[in-house]
Formats: C-alpha cells, sequence, structure tokens
C-alpha cells in the first residue's frame, strides 16, 4: 500500500493562495470554505457533492466550489486518490474577474460546479505541478494569472477594453530600456500610478500575454541577438537579466523550441 502524504504550497509572495496536494481515500463530511476552490483528481475517480447534487469526478475533470458553497469530495473505491485543490482568496479573483469584465464589482460566482474540458484539466495540472516546482516565483505568479484569466473568461462578458495606447506604448518603452531587470506587476503598477489589474488587462487586450511574459519575451530575443554575435552562455544569461543559467535555459526552450547551446552553434547568417 502506498503511504499516504500530503504537500501544501504557500508562499508569502503569493499570499491569496494555498495548494494541496493528497493521496487519500479518507471521507470528508460536509464543509464550506471563504475562499474560492478549484479541483481535480490526478488518480482515482471521487463522489463530488455540491449543495444538493453530486457529480463522479472523474479524469479531465474540474470540481468548482465557490465561496461559502456546502460540499464534499470522497473515494469511490479503496484504492488511493491523489489530487490538487487550489484555493484562492476572493478578493484575488474578483480582481481577475474585473480585468475581464469592467462591470464587476464583488467576486462573481460560477453558475457550474464541473468543468469536463481536457485543455483546461491538463492546463490546471500542469499549473499545479509548476507551482509545487523549484522555480521563480514571478513565473508562478504569471501562470497563475494566466490560467485564471482564461478560466473565468469562460463564465464572464468580455466587454471592450477602454485601453488607451498611450499607457500601453509607455509602459512596453520602460520594458525595452529596462529588459535587464525582473520587473514585477506591482513595481509597474507603482511606476505608472496604474492598478495591477488595469495593466495585465492593457496587455491580454493588445497582445494577448501577460506583461511578464513579454518581459521575457525581450529577455529571450535580446539573448537571440547576443548568442548570434558570439557571446557565451554564460554571459548571455547575465546581460539579458535572467536569475541564473536554469532560468534562462528553461525560458529559451519554452520560446525558441530549442536549447540556447544548440541555437548557438547551428545559427548560420
Amino acid at each position: 500500500m502506498k503511504k499516504i502524504f500530503t504537500k501544501t504550497f504557500k508562499n508569502k509572495n503569493l499570499p491569496f493562495l494555498e495548494l494541496r496536494y493528497s493521496n487519500s481515500n479518507k471521507h470528508y463530511k460536509k464543509h464550506f470554505h471563504d475562499t474560492f476552490s478549484l479541483g481535480i483528481n490526478e488518480q482515482g475517480v471521487s463522489i463530488y457533492t455540491n449543495n444538493d447534487k453530486s457529480y463522479t469526478l472523474d479524469e479531465n475533470m474540474l470540481s468548482i466550489v465557490n465561496p461559502l458553497a456546502v460540499h464534499s469530495c470522497n473515494s469511490c473505491t479503496d484504492m488511493l486518490n491523489i489530487y490538487y485543490m487550489l484555493y484562492l482568496d476572493t478578493s484575488w479573483c474578483k480582481d481577475i474577474q474585473k480585468s475581464i469584465d469592467d462591470s464587476v464589482v464583488d467576486f462573481v460566482n460560477i453558475p457550474v460546479d464541473i468543468l469536463e474540458d481536457k485543455v483546461f484539466y491538463d492546463e490546471y495540472l500542469d499549473l499545479c505541478k509548476f507551482l509545487f516546482s523549484d522555480t521563480y516565483i514571478l513565473d508562478k505568479e504569471d501562470m497563475l494569472i494566466d490560467f485564471f484569466v482564461k478560466f473565468f473568461s469562460l463564465y464572464l462578458d468580455k466587454s471592450e477594453v477602454p485601453t488607451v495606447s498611450k499607457e500601453f506604448d509607455e509602459i512596453v518603452k520602460y520594458l525595452r530600456n529596462n529588459y535587464k531587470e525582473n520587473i514585477s506587476i506591482e513595481e509597474l503598477s507603482k511606476l505608472f500610478n496604474l492598478n495591477t489589474f488595469y495593466i495585465i488587462r492593457l496587455f491580454k487586450s493588445k497582445i494577448n500575454i501577460t506583461p511578464h511574459a513579454f518581459m521575457l519575451n525581450l529577455k529571450i530575443n535580446k539573448a537571440k541577438e547576443l548568442l548570434q554575435s558570439g557571446y557565451s552562455i554564460v554571459d548571455t544569461a547575465l546581460e539579458c537579466g535572467f536569475f541564473d543559467q536554469s532560468h534562462f535555459h528553461k525560458n529559451f526552450v519554452k520560446i525558441v523550441a530549442t536549447t540556447p547551446m544548440e541555437y548557438k552553434l547551428n545559427f548560420v547568417q
């Protein structure tokens, strides 16, 4: 029999979330949370109840639990379920929702208890594993924001974004001039006196990526130039402001689909 475990991810730089990773066949009484919760079974099948409805939670399905919704999720068999459950403060969720629909004032409850969608299931599983991985917090925050913008967009009106090109252009100019830095969304908010989620909305509406993803692209584009001109991989990573060579390598592969070494060796003018 496999050993029962529970792991929890919390970080002071992401104070609005808690992620639980566990294997269990324990049965929980009906209960509720003040948070918004999203969960999946990575292995196993559960009976998921939410208020007066009951569902079979299987692969490619996400359980959706609104704040104060009375619910339970229990294994159907003696087999240990392996599952992820993410708990998010509603204030953070509300800000993400407002970045999608400007009419949002308070957190908008999701109108369904289950989302059956392989793409979202796979992306959510990747997100959970990424949050537990040994990587940088800005990258984790960016992936989290990107996922929940897409998730909440399923259930909200996507109103026209009242963007001002001048604001976008000024932020882009600043990022281009400071590509060596690792600038957080909070720093941009203070520098330009704009709400953080307004900035996210601005970038998503203009180029459909987050400010952090845009900054990483700037770094990688500059890295390609440096590698072409003969810089070493170590010096390129330093010059472009990556935390270390591992951080550089991972992001280079994601964007260029080849390693920095392969790119350097095979670049032909």
